[in-house]
Order: structure tokens, then C-alpha cells, then sequence
């Protein structure tokens, strides 16, 4: 692993993986280091773009592949490709933890809905994972911006 040097900043994917049908249940893996309840995602790796790093990071922590529900990148010419927006693009602050000191998340934070399916718990990948419905989520330990965006997402894909 790169050494982490403070205040550096690294790129993520997260995905906010909801169920078409209703009532929407959004897919939460439970984080080993924070102790909370979080979408799926993590560090986009050398040589992918946030997009490839969404998909991989979801198919990892849930099996449920994601890549033919996100709109397809589209090639402008032989050197430029499109890709999907994300909803949000955020700077996160990242607690001092163990031997990593304080630094930062430049997140690319996805939303994809697909049909409620099983899912997979990879244990190396968190403590557990499920699907909560939003009055589900009221009780879980989670980041207050976890929250904010669930009602964010909820809004924008018509509850």
C-alpha cells in the first residue's frame, strides 16, 4: 500500500446502489474501519477511471454487477471518451486512523438503480451487507452526509 502522507488527497467511487421497485431499498455495507453503515465503493486503483472503479468496487463487495445499468461511455473520437456524470463529486475529510494520518476523498459518487436481487457478503470487505428501505436506515450508525445524500437520491429518482 502507498504511504498516505497528511492532508493528501485521493480519489474514490462510491454508489448508491437503489432498487427499482418500491418501496427503494438502497444497498449498505457495514465499514470495518468506521464502524458504519456506507454505500459500496473505494479507491480508484492505477489505470481505471472512477466509472471502471465504481463497477469493480460494487461487484466486490456485493457480486452484483452494475456495469449494464450505467449509462455507456461514448467515444467523442478515437483519443476522448465520455463518461457518466456522477450525482455528486465530494471532498471528504478522513480521520487520523492507526498508522494513516488525517487526509482526504475526492468521491465520485454514483447512483444506479436496478432490481432487487441477492447479494454476497465478502467478508474481507465489511462486516455485513444488506438492503434498508430509508425508514430502515433512521436507526444505523452512519455519516450524517450518508444520510443527507440517501434523501438527496431519493428525491432526484422519484422516491
Amino acid at each position: 500500500m502507498t504511504q498516505i502522507v497528511e492532508g493528501q488527497k485521493h480519489y474514490t467511487a462510491t454508489v448508491f446502489v437503489v432498487s427499482e421497485s418500491k418501496p427503494r431499498k438502497f444497498l449498505l455495507a457495514h465499514h470495518k474501519k468506521f464502524d458504519k453503515w456506507m454505500p459500496p465503493g473505494g479507491h480508484i486503483e492505477k489505470m481505471e477511471n472512477p466509472v471502471e472503479a465504481a463497477v469493480r468496487e460494487v461487484k466486490e463487495e456485493s457480486s452484483i454487477d452494475i456495469a449494464p445499468f450505467l449509462n455507456k461511455v461514448k467515444a467523442i473520437d478515437e483519443r476522448v471518451s465520455s463518461l457518466p456524470l456522477p450525482m455528486f463529486i465530494l471532498e471528504e475529510r478522513i480521520d487520523a486512523y492507526a498508522d494513516q494520518p488525517e487526509h482526504y476523498h475526492l468521491d465520485f459518487v454514483y447512483v444506479i438503480e436496478v432490481p432487487l436481487q441477492d447479494i454476497k457478503h465478502q467478508e474481507k470487505e465489511s462486516h455485513n451487507i444488506a438492503w434498508f428501505t430509508v425508514e430502515e436506515t433512521k436507526d444505523l450508525p452512519m455519516f450524517d452526509n450518508i444520510r443527507h445524500e440517501i434523501s438527496t437520491v431519493l428525491g432526484k429518482i422519484k422516491g
